[in-house]
């Protein structure tokens, strides 16, 4: 069968297209990571660090090597620990290795998305502009979840873009698996699976018609990859506690960054809360009940504010460089927002407005949704600039040329046969 040439990349030429970028990747993030020296060791990555080298001593998901830990999400230590006891290091710089790994598969996982929603000749450009991306490489020498959330992410929205576009039972349990696996990576994406069921009630051709079948495996394969942590966290801690318990921090780190004018500081409540050595149920409820007498500050400015940060390009290597401090958006910032961010938020609001017009197709439609409530998500919660790169190649999928033509995007309104 003759292969149909789609611009200077032909479909034959996809895999070793794909292995290329993948390749390009690793060494970017490699030489990167030998041409700097890493960055401290500090907060977030302190635990990190100590809980996958715990795991590489055998001594369990914990952090201290004797008490579980049930505060941070499982995937990346997990993993973490397995490369440190299969190659006899537990050094930053093994991480970093480490993560190279992980940026190139990240972005052959990019790759495949950009293929199932664009060109192989777009498909390329994109996966190469993320392989050398510098809002990507930079995270490699931090001992941060970034690079394994991006790439479970990314699994995750391929493997579902692809049973949109061709519902069957066997790509349903993937997406289901998936999903599953990128809540253990982190439980922020928890929803994708009731987005994906939830697309059946859009309107005209960008409604996703799945089937029973499909939606009962999609379901049962999400829950059941979570479930064994999910019942070890009750057997230690006797709560219900799908993935992890960083709820509470979430809340206090909120509440204790509260400025509220006119008002007492939030850091001085939590501090007398923690100095009145109250239950974490009296404390919690506290706490709570100064967010919502706060509604306007809490479920306005902070939400603004939150989603503005999360569209924000990331800049935790140039700060902990000394090239600016935290807060300051100096020109390099103003270079970063104009090269990787603003022409693609411009995009993703032009597609969703053309997509919603046109009601179609739902698998650019599913991409769009996805965007919008993982950013909404955050928004509500915490804005942080390095939490959006977990769906940065979504973004850059929406933004490639054909993503909204249904000949590339594919899906249809009613059901279609996978392909045997």
């Amino acid at each position: 069968m003759k292969v149909r040439r789609r611009g200077w990349i032909a479909e034959k030429h996809a895999f070793p297209a794909g292995v290329f970028v993948s390749l390009a990747a690793l060494l970017a993030a490699l030489l990167f990571s030998m041409a700097y020296p890493l960055p401290s060791v500090e907060n977030d990555a302190v635990g990190y660090l100590a809980l996958a080298r715990n795991v590489a001593a055998g001594s369990g998901f914990t952090q201290d090597g004797v008490t579980p830990m049930v505060y941070r999400p499982p995937l990346f230590s997990g993993l973490l620990g397995g490369w440190f006891f299969l190659t006899g290091t537990e050094s930053p710089l093994s991480a970093a290795v480490f993560q190279s790994l992980l940026h190139g598969a990240g972005v052959l996982a990019a790759f495949l998305l950009f293929l199932e929603v664009s060109s192989p000749a777009w498909a390329f450009a994109g996966g190469a502009w993320l392989a050398v991306n510098p809002l990507l490489v930079t995270r490699v020498p931090f001992v941060l979840q970034e690079p394994a959330l991006l790439l479970t992410t990314t699994l995750a929205a391929w493997l579902s873009i692809r049973l949109v576009k061709a519902p069957s039972v066997p790509r349903a349990a993937w997406a289901g698996l998936a999903w599953g696996v990128c809540a253990l990576a982190k439980v922020v994406a928890w929803f994708a699976p009731f987005l994906l069921l939830g697309m059946r009630l859009l309107p005209g051709r960008a409604r996703w018609a799945w089937g029973k079948r499909e939606a009962a495996v999609l379901l049962l394969c999400w829950a059941g990859v979570i479930a064994p942590w999910t019942a070890r966290n009750y057997v230690l801690f006797d709560r219900f506690i799908p993935v992890n318990a960083q709820g509470e921090g979430m809340l206090q780190w909120n509440v204790s960054h509260a400025e509220i004018p006119g008002e007492r500081p939030g850091s001085s409540l939590v501090e007398e809360l923690y100095r009145k050595e109250m239950p974490d149920r009296e404390r919690n409820a506290r706490m709570w009940n100064y967010v919502l007498s706060h509604p306007g500050y809490f479920l306005g400015y902070r939400v603004l504010k939150n989603a503005v940060h999360f569209a924000a390009p990331p800049r935790d290597w140039w700060i902990a460089r000394g090239h600016f401090p935290p807060g300051e958006h100096r020109t390099a910032f103003w270079v970063l927002a104009a090269l990787f961010h603003i022409p693609l938020y411009v995009l993703l609001l032009l597609r969703t407005v053309r997509w919603w017009k046109d009601k179609g197709p739902p698998a650019a439609g599913f991409l769009l949704l996805l965007y919008w409530a993982y950013w909404g998500q955050h928004a509500v919660v915490w804005g942080d600039p390095r939490f959006g790169l977990a769906v940065y190649p979504v973004l850059v999928a929406i933004a490639l040329p054909g993503v909204l033509n249904p000949e590339t995007a594919g899906g249809h309104g009613e059901r279609t046969p996978a392909p045997s």
